[in-house]
C-alpha cells in the first residue's frame, strides 16, 4: 500500500472568488467597449454622412440664391424703360427691385467697352469711375449667356463682392450686360441661417476658389482664397471630408460639396478637438462605469467570498472529526451547499459508526482482526477484534516470539516481513498461534507493505482464526476418502467394485508387461440365484451375496484381489499366478467347493453353486476388457457343461462366439427378409387315435447350413430377438390355422412362448391384437410355457396367464419335471395340460427312474384334473406305457416328423381325410416305426 501527499493549493478561496468575479466582469467589460468603439465609428461615419448632407443643402441653397438673382437681372433685362434707352426710370426700377427682392446689393449696366451706365449703388447722374471691362461682361457679350462672377473687390463699393450678369438683348443684339452685385453679407447670412454649432465653421467659396462669404472673421477671410489642401479635395471630388487646418488655423475635419451647376463650393469644418472632446468625454463615462462596476463587484465579491471561505473552513472540524471516527459538530454556516455537504458529512459520521460497529462485529463473528506495525517504533497497533483472536493483548513483534507465536511461525512472518519490506509486495500465510486460553490455533496472515514514495514504512495486514476451516476441510479430506473408498467399493460386500477392479487390472497388466509375468483372471457368476431373489425377496438375496463375497476372501490370500461386478457376478485376480495353472485350480475348487455349502440365512437353509471362467495373462489378453470377456466365455461354458465347475479360456470358445454372432446375424436378416417358416408336429388323442392338435415349431430357412431350434432360440434370447421372433411366430399360426379351417381341417395349434417374451409387457393384450387381426378362433389355440418361466414369478406369472385364459386360449406347462415348481404354485396356476419332457420319456424303457417321475407326473395332472401330454414319443413301447398309465395325449417322431404347412395338409388329408373313424390298431399299423 503507498501513502501518497496530495498537492495543496496556496490561493485562500477568496482570491479564487475575487478572480472569479473579474473573469465573469471581463466578457461584459469588453463587450461594453467594443460596443462603444463600434457605435462611436457608427456615430462618426453617421456624423460624416449627415454633415456632407448639410453642405449639399447648403450648395443648393448658394445655387438657388445665384439662381434667383440671376432671374432678376433676367427679368430686368427685359425692362422697357431699358429698351426704350430711359436709363433713369431703369435706375429707380432696378433699386426698386433689388431692395425688394432683398437677393442683391445694386444693379450695374455696362456696354460693350465695359463702361458702366449706371450703377443702383449710386444716384442716378452722378458720374462712374472709367475702368476696364471684367471678365464676365466681356464673356457676356462673347457668348450671350448669363455668367457668375468670381469674388472681387467692387470699384465702386471697394470691398469684395460678386455679380450675377445677363445680356440686354434689343432689337437681337446684345446692347448691355446687365449686372446685380451680391455682397458676402448674403452669403453669410445665408450661412447662419442654417442653425450650425457655434463652433462649426462654414463657408462659401466660389468656383475659383475664393471664400465668398463665412460663418466666423467674414471681413478678414473673405476674398482669400481657401486652404490649398480643400482645394485640392474638391478639385478631386464633388463631395467629402479630411483633415485641415482653417484660414485662421483652427484644426478642423472639414466636409464639403460642390454645385454641380454653379461650381460654388460649400465647406462646413468642425473642430477636432469637439470631435476628440466628445470621445473622451464618452471614455470617460465608461470607464468611469467599468470602474464603478469592478468597485461595487469587488466589495461584493469581498464579502461574498468571506462568508464561502467562512462555510469552507468550517467544514475542516466536522472532517477532522470524520477522519478521526468522532462525533462531527455541526457549524453555523451562510452557504446552502455546504450546509448540505456538512450535513452529509454528519450523516456519513453516523452511517460510519454504525458501519463500524457492524464491521467490529462482522470482524467478531468472523472472527477477524487487522493490526499496523510501524517499522520506525517497533509498534504494533491491533484492533480489538485481534485481541479477542488472539484471546490476549497483542505486544511487539520480537515479543511475540515463543509466546504469541511459536517459534517456527514467528521464523516464518520474520522472513516474510523481511521480504515484504524488500520487494514491496505482500504476504499470505497460514500458520499456528497460542490462543490466550492455552490451546493452538490457525490462522490466515496476510500483509501488504505501506509504502511513502519508494519507501516502506510499515507493514498493514489482517488476521483471521480459520481453525475452524481447518478443522472442516481435515474432516473433508477424510470424508472425501470415504467417498472414494465408497465409489472403488462394492455397497453391499464391500468388495472392490469394478471400477477399481478394472484400475488394480490396468496396473497389474502394465506391470505384468514390465516384468514379463502374469497372473489369472476367474470370472464368477452364481447359478440359481435368481430364484432366490423371486422365491425370498431382495433382502436374502442381498445376505447370500455378502455370505459370498465373505467365503471367495476365505478362499484367496492378501495379495489377491476379490471384487463385484454387479448383479451375482464377481472377480477373483490372482497376481504372480504366471504360467502355473496349478494354483488358479485349486482356487477354483476351494471356490466351487465353498460356494456349494448350504447358506443359512435365519430358518432358511439355501444352496446355490458357482460356475467359473478362467483366463491368464499375459497368455491370453493384454488389456483388461478381452481378459475378462475371454473369462466370461470360459465361465459360459462352464454354465453349458451342468454348472458348478470351472473351465480354461481357449481361443475355441472364440470360435463359438463368432459363431454365435453369426447365428444372430442369420437370425436379424431371416426376420427381416422372411425366411423364417413354421413346421407343425402332430398331436395323436391316445384314447381314440384321432389327431386332435398340433405344436409349431419354428425352423430357420435362410440359405446357411442348417441349425435346429435348440441352438438358435437361445441365441435369439441373449440377442433380444426372441420378442420379435416369438410376435411372428404367434402371427404366422394363427394366420394358418385360419387358412385351414376355412379349408375345413379342425384342429388346436400350440405355439411355445419364450420365459423371455412371456415377460414381456402387455404380452397378453397383443396376444389378442394378434387373434383379432388374423380371424383365429382363440379356442383352437394353445400357449405352452415353461416351468422356469411361470416359477420366476408366481404372482406376476398367474397375472398373465390369467388374461390369456381370458381370451379363450389355453395354456400347457411345457418340460415339466425339469424346474423347481412346487406343487403348492403347481395348484395356483390356471393351466389346461402338462407336458412330460421328453428327457423322461425317451428312457421309459430302460430307466426305471424315469419311470417313475413320468407315472408321477401323470397322476398329478389326472389328480388336478389337467390333461397330460408325452412328447418325444419314438417307439410303440414308449406310445403304448403312456396309453396304459393314463396318459391324454401324445407326440413324437413315431407318429410323424415336423412337416411344413403344405405336406402337413397333404399328410392330414391322406391319413385322415378318407376314414375319420379309424381305430387305433389302424392307427398303430399306419404309424410303424420308419426307417
Amino acid at each position: 500500500m503507498r501513502r501518497t501527499t496530495l498537492p495543496v493549493s496556496h490561493w485562500p478561496v477568496r482570491k479564487f472568488l475575487m478572480w472569479l468575479v473579474l473573469a465573469c466582469l471581463m466578457p461584459g467589460v469588453l463587450g461594453a467597449t467594443g460596443l462603444f468603439v463600434y457605435q462611436y465609428r457608427q456615430g462618426r461615419a453617421q456624423q460624416e454622412e449627415n454633415t456632407i448632407q448639410t453642405a449639399r443643402a447648403m450648395v443648393h441653397a448658394v445655387d438657388n440664391h445665384l439662381l434667383r438673382t440671376q432671374a432678376v437681372a433676367q427679368t430686368l433685362s427685359v425692362s422697357d424703360a431699358l429698351i426704350k434707352h430711359d436709363f433713369a426710370a431703369f435706375h429707380q426700377q432696378a433699386r426698386q427691385a433689388v431692395m425688394l427682392s432683398g437677393l442683391g446689393t445694386n444693379v450695374v449696366l455696362r456696354d460693350s467697352a465695359g463702361q458702366q451706365i449706371l450703377n443702383t449703388a449710386q444716384e442716378f447722374g452722378t458720374p462712374l469711375q472709367a475702368q476696364a471691362a471684367p471678365d464676365q461682361v466681356r464673356e457676356v457679350f462673347a457668348t450671350g449667356s448669363p455668367t457668375i462672377s468670381q469674388v472681387f473687390i467692387g470699384p465702386v463699393l471697394k470691398r469684395p463682392i460678386m455679380s450675377v450678369d445677363v445680356p440686354v438683348i434689343i432689337d437681337g443684339k446684345i446692347s448691355y450686360a446687365l449686372g446685380v452685385g451680391i455682397l458676402p453679407q448674403h452669403f453669410n447670412m445665408l450661412l447662419k441661417t442654417q442653425g450650425l454649432p457655434s463652433n462649426w465653421v462654414a463657408a462659401v467659396i466660389d468656383s475659383n476658389g475664393t471664400i465668398a462669404g463665412r460663418t466666423h472673421s467674414p471681413e478678414q477671410l473673405v476674398g482669400r482664397k481657401a486652404s490649398a489642401t480643400l482645394l485640392q479635395a474638391m478639385t478631386a471630388s464633388r463631395e467629402g471630408s479630411l483633415n485641415a487646418n482653417t484660414q485662421d488655423n483652427i484644426p478642423v475635419r472639414s466636409f464639403y460639396s460642390v454645385s454641380p451647376l454653379t461650381n460654388w463650393r460649400v465647406a462646413i469644418g468642425i473642430p477636432r478637438n469637439v470631435i476628440q472632446g466628445a470621445l473622451l468625454r464618452t471614455l470617460s463615462l465608461l470607464a468611469i462605469g467599468v470602474a464603478a462596476l469592478f468597485s461595487l463587484s469587488l466589495i461584493l465579491a469581498r464579502f461574498m467570498s468571506q462568508r464561502i471561505a467562512h462555510s469552507f473552513s468550517a467544514l475542516t472540524t466536522p472532517a477532522v472529526a470524520l477522519g478521526n471516527g468522532h462525533a462531527v459538530p455541526v457549524p453555523k454556516l451562510h452557504v446552502r451547499e455546504a450546509a448540505e455537504v456538512t450535513s452529509a458529512i454528519g450523516r456519513a459520521a453516523n452511517l460510519l459508526q454504525e458501519r463500524a460497529s457492524e464491521l467490529a462485529e462482522a470482524h467478531r463473528l468472523a472472527k477477524f482482526g487487522t493490526w499496523y506495525w510501524d517499522l520506525a517504533t517497533g509498534e504494533v497497533r491491533a484492533s480489538e477484534a485481534l485481541r479477542e483472536v488472539y484471546g490476549r493483548d497483542v505486544p511487539s513483534f520480537p515479543e511475540m516470539r515463543g509466546t504469541v507465536l511459536s517459534v517456527e511461525s514467528w521464523e516464518r512472518i520474520k522472513l516474510a516481513s523481511e521480504e515484504a519490506i524488500q520487494t514491496g509486495k505482500g504476504y499470505n500465510l497460514e500458520i499456528q498461534v497460542n490462543h490466550g486460553n492455552g490451546q493452538t490455533i490457525w490462522v490466515n496472515a496476510r500483509a501488504e507493505p505501506v509504502q511513502i514514495g519508494k519507501e516502506v514504512v510499515g507493514l498493514r495486514g489482517m488476521i483471521q482464526d480459520i481453525t475452524e476451516r481447518k478443522q472442516a476441510d481435515q474432516l473433508l479430506r477424510e470424508s472425501e476418502e470415504k467417498l472414494r473408498n465408497a465409489a472403488l467399493h462394492d455397497i453391499l460386500t464391500g468388495l472392490p467394485n469394478r471400477a477399481l477392479v478394472m484400475d488394480y487390472c490396468e496396473r497389474l497388466l502394465a506391470a505384468a508387461k514390465r516384468g514379463h509375468s502374469g497372473g489369472a483372471l476367474l470370472f464368477i457368476d452364481l447359478d440359481r440365484f435368481k430364484q432366490i431373489n423371486d422365491l425370498y425377496g431382495h433382502e436374502t438375496g442381498d445376505q447370500v451375496l455378502q455370505e459370498v463375497g465373505k467365503r471367495l476372501i476365505a478362499c484367496t490370500r492378501q495379495e489377491d484381489l476379490v471384487g463385484r461386478l454387479g448383479g451375482d457376478e464377481f472377480i477373483i485376480v490372482l497376481p504372480h499366478a504366471d504360467c502355473a495353472r496349478h494354483r488358479a485350480a485349486i482356487v477354483a475348487q476351494h471356490v466351487v467347493a465353498s460356494i456349494n455349502q448350504p447358506v443359512i440365512i435365519d430358518t432358511l437353509e439355501l444352496s446355490v453353486s458357482a460356475s467359473i471362467g478362467i483366463s491368464y495373462f499375459m497368455e491370453h489378453s493384454g488389456t483388461v476388457s478381452a481378459l475378462i470377456h475371454n473369462a466370461d466365455l470360459a465361465m459360459y461354458q462352464a454354465k453349458l457343461l451342468g454348472r458348478a465347475n470351472y473351465q480354461f479360456y481357449t481361443p475355441e470358445l472364440d470360435r463359438q462366439a463368432e459363431q454365435v454372432l453369426s447365428v444372430e446375424m442369420r437370425l436379424r436378416k431371416a426376420l427381416k427378409n422372411g425366411a423364417m417358416q413354421l413346421h407343425y408336429q402332430p398331436v395323436i388323442d391316445l384314447k381314440n387315435g384321432k389327431l386332435i392338435g398340433a405344436e409349431a415349431l419354428v425352423r430357420l430357412m435362410d440359405d446357411g447350413p442348417a441349425i435346429g431350434p435348440d441352438r438358435f432360440i437361445p441365441i435369439a434370447e441373449s440377442a433380444g430377438l426372441i420378442g420379435q421372433l416369438g410376435e411372428w411366430v404367434a402371427i404366422e399360426a394363427c394366420r394358418q390355422h385360419a387358412a385351414w379351417q376355412r379349408e375345413g381341417m379342425h384342429l388346436v395349434i400350440a405355439i411355445n412362448v419364450s420365459p423371455l417374451q412371456f415377460r414381456q409387457r402387455a404380452f397378453a393384450e397383443r396376444l389378442g391384437g394378434i387373434i383379432a387381426d388374423t380371424g383365429m378362433d382363440p379356442t383352437c389355440l394353445e400357449i405352452e410355457v415353461t416351468e422356469s418361466a411361470v416359477m420366476e414369478n408366481i404372482d406376476e406369472a398367474v397375472a398373465i396367464l390369467n388374461k390369456i385364459k381370458s381370451l379363450g386360449v389355453k395354456v400347457a406347462l411345457d418340460d415339466f419335471g425339469t424346474g423347481y415348481s412346487s406343487l403348492s404354485s403347481l395348484t395356483s396356476l390356471p393351466l389346461d395340460k402338462l407336458k412330460v419332457d421328453q428327457s423322461f420319456v425317451r428312457r421309459i424303457e430302460r430307466d426305471p427312474a424315469c419311470r417313475t417321475v413320468t407315472e408321477a407326473i401323470i397322476g398329478l395332472g389326472r389328480s388336478l384334473r389337467l390333461n397330460v401330454h408325452g412328447e418325444g414319443i419314438e417307439s410303440e413301447n414308449a406310445m403304448l406305457y403312456l396309453e396304459a398309465h393314463g396318459c391324454n395325449q401324445a407326440q413324437g417322431y413315431w407318429f410323424s416328423r415336423p412337416l411344413p404347412p403344405a405336406e402337413f395338409a397333404r399328410w392330414y388329408y391322406e391319413q385322415w381325410g378318407a376314414n375319420s373313424n379309424a381305430s387305433w390298431e389302424r392307427v398303430r399299423r399306419i404309424w410303424a416305426p420308419r426307417n
